[in-house]
């Protein structure tokens, strides 16, 4: 059995060998024929130039730019934001085939269903509640924040009015729609044995699911009372540990790249109002494993955006622990805090977006935020400190998966603590040899050495450089993005330009020891070639691509960035011409297409 619902997994083997990925996919996408395969721009995120790939022999999709992969179940989970269920039953209605059910499985799909249409109808009551006569100050309340009746109306906010028993007259006469507001506490029984409304004077936001079904509320109030926001409390459909409030409306529209993890609701709703997609909130609680679980399967990278005061540092702290074991060399978290007193809904209306997307865009990576923390509340100025910070950083590492990125993790700790990678991994050393009779040593003072900088990673250039040092068919894989970094200026651009003056050479398709060779031939220096290479040595092969096809994306924004900044600078000063003008439209555009 499945444990997906617990489908059989031969009727899953069956629908799938049913059905035609092909056919499936160009139901909602325009697919053309490439040799033995269907390409088309992906449907998961914006794109010029196609590189989303179906195999019709394979039966499974793949995106060289964004990753999303497949197959016909996945595709469906994924365009459609539906779970595993039901994919496979909307494929198995598709080729005439009906999923075995299981009875208990029916009875509780029964139960959710009654219970979300009473929750619906509770959102639909406390939204109407806006033309209560006692609205007009939770009306005006929302304006006085700049909040739009198309934004409140967007996320299906609504008005809970003064009194004890609102929501409970809404529904006299209905005594399962009343059972249902009991388990859901929506109503409270009294001591007397009489119910009264949880939520009174304040304003309601409902908390859906991905498909827009209501799973709780959080109430906020308009004044200086407490608590300030009151949520449903746990319950058969709500568990808070579960739920992201915004993420039915994340998943509406066009694919979404990253997540924003934000703390209260306006602050969603009103990043939301401002264009910003992905502002997530939790119900008053920490970040959960399930939560960070979910996320991950819906996006790439994760945003932990807190304010910048103690409380902010110390919920950034324990999102990092709590995140660690979710890492990969293809999921990227960083965190942005905002100066103390903002919050993401006060700062996005003084700022602006464009301002709050500049914060966003220089978000501190979580490797360099771990480092930083760790290296600030251990100086690593003494073997003592140095001993005692690896030891520290190590119980970290050690969450993380094994791989690259665990890999490289180890590598910026050993360059910390200047150490090796062997000492801070805590490996054994190699025993050493005995066999020559020992010689006492001379003591010579040391010769004082003036003090090396930091070695620094290497750039995104030098890391094309390694891939492509490795294996020189990657090439193949640049397409028109080449012409989009040409003029780049960052570190190692200057042998990227030679590596591909040699490799797109027609008819020439040089080995990794030959291209070497016509490096050094150029100048560049064996070291240097040699830390090119170490840095992705440990790349699986079958990574290689994915991870070239990621390096030039980065290399094609770091590009565009600069001839931005270059264009920006000289229309302050002088201003630009038509043609000018026009490049840094086009460049504008291309920034938005890949946020």
């Amino acid at each position: 059995m499945s444990t997906q619902g617990r489908i059989p997994e031969s009727f899953i083997e069956a629908i799938l060998a049913k059905t035609d990925i092909v056919s499936l996919i160009q139901e909602s996408v325009k697919l053309k024929k490439a040799g033995a395969n269907y390409s088309a721009c992906c449907p998961f995120h914006h794109e010029k130039t196609p590189s989303f790939t179906v195999s019709a022999t394979k039966q499974f999709y793949h995106c060289f730019g964004c990753q999303a992969h497949g197959d016909a179940i996945r595709f469906l989970m994924e365009h459609q934001s539906l779970n595993f269920v039901e994919a496979v039953e909307r494929l198995a209605a598709r080729v005439g085939m009906t999923v075995p059910k299981d009875p208990k499985d029916e009875a509780k799909a029964k139960q959710r269903n009654e219970h979300t249409s009473v929750l619906n109808r509770v959102a639909e009551f406390y939204s109407a509640q806006f033309k209560h006569p006692k609205a007009a100050q939770a009306v005006t309340y929302l304006k006085t924040r700049g909040l739009t009746g198309l934004t409140a109306k967007a996320f299906g906010m609504g008005f809970a009015p003064e009194g004890w028993d609102n929501l409970l007259s809404h529904f006299q006469g209905e005594p399962q729609a009343l059972k249902v507001l009991e388990e859901a506490g929506l109503i409270i029984k009294h001591e007397s044995g009489r119910f009264y409304d949880r939520f009174r004077n304040r304003i309601m936001f409902p908390i859906r699911d991905r498909k827009g079904n209501v799973l709780g509320f959080g109430g906020r109030v308009m004044d200086k009372s407490q608590p300030k926001y009151l949520n449903s409390p746990d319950s058969p459909l709500f568990q808070k540990g579960h739920c992201l409030y915004g993420i039915y409306e994340a998943l509406q529209g066009e694919r979404w790249q990253k997540a924003i993890v934000v703390e209260g609701f306006f602050d969603v709703v009103m990043l939301a109002q401002y264009g910003i997609k992905g502002a997530l909130a939790t119900q008053g609680t920490a970040i959960t494993s399930h939560h960070l679980t979910y996320l991950f399967q819906q996006v790439p990278e994760v945003i932990f955006c807190f304010d910048g005061d103690k409380a902010g540092q110390a919920a950034a702290w324990k999102a990092l622990q709590l995140v660690l074991p979710f890492l990969t060399k293809d999921r990227h978290v960083r965190f942005t805090f905002l100066p103390e007193g903002e919050d993401p809904d006060s700062f996005v209306r003084s700022n602006g977006s464009a301002h709050f997307q500049t914060l966003l865009a220089n978000s501190t990576p979580l490797s360099e935020y771990l480092f930083a923390t760790l290296s600030a509340d251990i100086k690593p100025d003494s073997i003592d400190n140095r001993a005692h910070l690896a030891t520290t950083a190590k119980e970290l590492l050690e969450q993380i998966p094994a791989g690259i990125y665990k890999e490289m993790m180890y590598e910026q700790l050993a360059e910390i603590v200047s150490s090796s990678l062997q000492v801070v991994r805590g490996e054994k050393a190699a025993r050493p040899s005995y066999d020559r009779p020992l010689q006492k040593a001379k003591y010579k003072p040391a010769k004082q050495q003036p003090k090396q900088p930091p070695k620094q990673l290497l750039s995104t250039p030098y890391f094309a450089c390694g891939l492509l040092l490795r294996e020189p068919a990657l090439i193949a894989n640049l397409n028109a993005m080449e012409s989009l970094f040409q003029a780049a200026s960052s570190s190692g651009m200057d042998m990227l330009r030679v590596i591909l003056e040699l490799l797109n050479q027609p008819g020439t398709l040089l080995s990794p020891a030959l291209l070497k060779k016509q490096l050094q031939a150029r100048g560049f220096s064996e070291q240097r070639i040699a830390e090119c290479e170490h840095k992705v040595a440990m790349i699986p092969l079958e990574g290689l691509t994915a991870e070239f096809v990621g390096t030039v994306h980065r290399l094609a924004v770091i590009g565009q960035q600069e001839i931005a900044e270059r264009l920006l600078q000289k229309a302050k000063e002088v201003g630009l011409t038509d043609e000018e003008k026009q490049k840094l439209k086009e460049i504008l555009k291309f920034r938005e297409s890949i946020k």
